[in-house]
């Protein structure tokens, strides 16, 4: 009970919560009177105690507005003024906007509730009024702090307050400890008065809560605290955003790292959900042709598509204390990696629903800044899950790579945890070894595995194949591997075991043209493989190809021959950019690849991903606005590349048709209408 006695004082904005840099009242002020307010016209309306909306406008605006804008209190005060509904109405939404933002950092209800063991909580903070009862309803307040002092009620800066707090609080000076993060409005006022002061140190926005506790601690007794352990959380739940949505269209198949993620999490016994937000109940889909123009509007689409409502309505009845967020796949090298913001989105409605949720970023296209998440994690995630379950580490950090014999004992993926409908179709994708031999520059796979192969054991891979044949009755399966061929004679064992096992499917996969052997060759046609995807990139020349790949194009075009020879179909992956090429290398790339007749193309758009050898610097990416997706239109002005050359190259992928053609249907603009609107 001694303890009791000592208190802890937190100022609340940019310490324990955040949200919109510019308050309601400053992006109305702006908006209707084309000023910016200044910061004694901030600290004198902080000071209004009226929580009503209009009433606190019309006080604010008698307060602080300038004689030539008397009119628009004139208006304001007399509902039959033509001006009367629209200030209402722009105020109203601004202040929608303001609390739609509002939520609590990271770490910051797990760090209240650890300190209200031992001391008495209290709240000093500068507020609107009009802030409050959102802060106490939707933020639960009341429930953290045993007392609360806000400006608009006491009438005083909070400085002033902070002054006036051992008399409040009828205490001693010394049992008192504030707390803060800026320098200039936590750590200095609180000297000012007399009082102890401790500055939070939170990189990315994390609070790191057994730390900070620590540091209060030993600033009470001025000695070591002692540590302490968290349980680990009993459900997780992985979500894989829209990405494909944004861009018109849609992905049913289940992200490869996601489900990885849940079957590790569930083998060690933590029940785990897996919310996909990009699929749909069908399979029929956009062109990648009409994803490039429709990628223009992708941010567009970020704002407005329903997908992270209907996220928000089943968050809110299935809450979880633990959420992986990804942003990429790691795992399968084949498809678009992911954005940001679409991940930042869906942890920032995480965190308003649940507050004291311990979120984590996961996948290869993690930013650097971080507004919810508690845990930031570029690499392979599963090493860290038992940490992550305790929360022991917080901030950002690098996964290292799963082992090998961790690999080999990999449980099997099970489909009852998926929270949304996933079609039968989309099952397809199969993983069984991660990573590839090459370290091409603009790789994420090449960055994170740094040229090494692990494999799961091929039976679990099996088991994987048997639940989807068995029970939804798949017989076309992609089998995941940047690098099937890599080892000639776990191909030769996989293949032979798999034409006994499952005789009547037929699969595809993905390798190199420096791993191919003709008997590997045999065998995989020979096992059910009908397609096999093969990485180009550059047609001109290979002194022009990354240089782990430099395929010459007379050795392509026989490994082709050989490929189709052998009874399977040859995809080649075509990469446009890279390079500033001139028109007229461009225009010899479509001829070389042309004549190379494949059974298909798949043509990209050259991304320089941040942060890998071939990239640009993040803070350009960022300005230039790209959105992590090869189909990304921006970069065809990044790179120059000439738009008779963009839909030569698509029209040929278009007019050999994809290898999935049989089972999902592709149209060139019918979902291209949904872009920006809530509507499907």
């Amino acid at each position: 009970m001694e303890t009791k006695k000592r208190i802890v004082v937190f100022d609340l904005w940019e310490t324990l919560i955040f949200g919109t840099k510019d308050s309601a009242m400053t992006l109305f002020y702006r908006d209707m009177l084309g000023e910016n307010l200044t910061p004694e016209q901030l600290s004198r309306g902080m000071l209004i105690p009226e929580t009503r909306p209009r009433l606190f406008l019309e006080q604010f605006l008698r307060l602080v507005a300038p004689a030539n804008h008397s009119s628009l209190l004139f208006s304001l005060t007399n509902d039959s003024s033509p001006l009367y509904q629209k200030i209402t109405h722009r105020f109203d939404a601004a202040i929608k906007q303001d609390f739609a933002s509002i939520r609590w950092a990271p770490g910051a209800v797990d760090l209240l509730q650890s300190l209200r063991r031992k001391y008495r909580l209290v709240a000093v903070s500068n507020l609107w009024a009009y802030q409050k009862r959102h802060l106490l309803r939707e933020l639960g307040l009341g429930e953290h702090f045993d007392q609360m002092f806000f400006s608009c009620d006491t009438g005083i800066p909070r400085a002033q307050m902070l002054g006036q707090l051992v008399q409040r609080l009828g205490t001693d000076a010394r049992d008192i400890v504030c707390v803060g993060r800026s320098y200039e409005y936590d750590i200095l006022p609180a000297v000012n008065a007399g009082l102890s002061a401790l500055r939070l140190e939170c990189p990315d926005n994390v609070i790191h809560p057994d730390p900070a506790q620590r540091l209060i601690d030993e600033e009470f007794t001025q000695e070591p605290a002692p540590t302490t352990a968290r349980p680990p959380e009993p459900e997780a739940l992985v979500v894989i955003p829209p990405f494909y949505k944004l861009l018109g269209s849609h992905n049913n198949r289940i992200n490869l790292g996601a489900a990885e993620l849940a079957a590790y999490l569930g083998g060690r016994g933590c029940p785990t959900r897996v919310y996909h937000c990009d699929s749909e109940p069908h399979e029929s889909y956009a062109t990648r042709y009409q994803m490039v123009f429709n990628s223009i509007e992708f941010y567009e689409a970020l704002k407005n598509d329903r997908s992270f409502k209907d996220f928000e309505r089943y968050y809110r009845q299935q809450t979880a204390d633990l959420v992986f967020v990804t942003c990429g796949d790691i795992l399968n090298p084949s498809v678009d990696s992911g954005n940001w913001d679409a991940s930042q989105k869906i942890a920032a409605i995480a965190r308003r629903i649940n507050p004291k949720a311990f979120i984590v970023a996961v996948g290869p296209e993690i930013g650097r800044e971080s507004a919810d998440f508690d845990l930031i994690v570029h690499g392979e995630i599963e090493p860290l899950l038992d940490a992550i379950r305790r929360r022991a580490p917080r901030g950002r950090v690098k996964g290292e790579l799963l082992s090998q014999e961790e690999l080999h004992r990999f449980p099997v993926f099970d489909p009852a945890c998926m929270a949304t409908p996933v079609s039968p179709v989309s099952w397809d994708t199969v993983i069984w070894r991660r990573g590839c031999l090459g370290t091409c520059d603009f790789c994420r796979v090449a960055q994170i595995n740094q040229g090494r192969i692990r494999a799961k054991a091929v039976e679990t891979v099996f088991r994987e194949i048997n639940w989807r044949y068995r029970d939804l009755g798949v017989r076309n399966f992609y089998i995941v591997d940047a690098n099937f061929t890599a080892n000639r004679d776990m191909v030769l064992d996989f293949c032979r075991r798999l034409k006994s096992r499952f005789p009547d499917i037929h699969w595809r996969t993905e390798s190199r043209f420096d791993t191919l052997d003709e008997e590997l060759l045999r065998a995989m046609s020979a096992s059910g493989c009908s397609h096999l995807k093969l990485g180009l990139e550059n047609t001109l020349h290979e002194r022009h190809q990354v240089k782990t790949k430099r395929v010459s194009l007379s050795n392509a075009e026989a490994w082709i021959k050989k490929i189709q020879a052998s009874g399977i179909k040859c995809v080649v992956y075509l990469l446009l950019g890279g390079k500033w090429f001139t028109p007229a290398q461009y225009r010899q790339m479509y001829a070389n690849a042309k004549a190379l007749d494949a059974d298909g193309y798949t043509v990209s758009l050259f991304n320089p991903y941040p942060d890998t050898p071939s990239g640009i610097p993040y803070e350009e990416w960022r300005r230039r606005g790209f959105i992590g997706s090869h189909l990304d239109i921006r970069l065809i002005d990044f790179w120059k590349i000439p738009l008779d050359v963009v839909e030569d190259f698509f029209r040929l992928e278009l007019g050999k048709g994809r290898e999935d053609r049989t089972v999902r249907s592709f149209t060139g603009r019918g979902a291209a209408a949904r872009i920006g609107t809530t509507q499907k």
